[in-house]
């Protein structure tokens, strides 16, 4: 099988990588995981024939965290 390096830049305002151990406070992790990106670039690119593999994901600006409050209770 033939194997091809592909890359691409993902930007926005803001993203968030949900930990699944969070809970009802999710936190983000710094950065998409493996699993993430291929998710990503399935969206994009669907092929039978082909098989995603990531192997790294870089960070090319500086990482903000902001700080989100949610509420869950009933509204009246």
């Amino acid at each position: 099988m033939k194997t091809f390096e592909v890359c691409f830049e993902i930007s926005g305002p803001t993203a968030m990588w949900t930990r699944p151990d969070t809970g009802e406070a999710p936190v983000s992790y710094p950065a998409p995981t493996l699993a993430a990106a291929k998710g990503i670039f399935e969206s994009i690119v669907w092929l039978k024939s082909a098989e995603v593999v990531p192997t790294r994901v870089e960070i090319c600006a500086p990482l903000v965290f902001h700080t989100y409050s949610t509420n869950y209770g009933l509204v009246s």
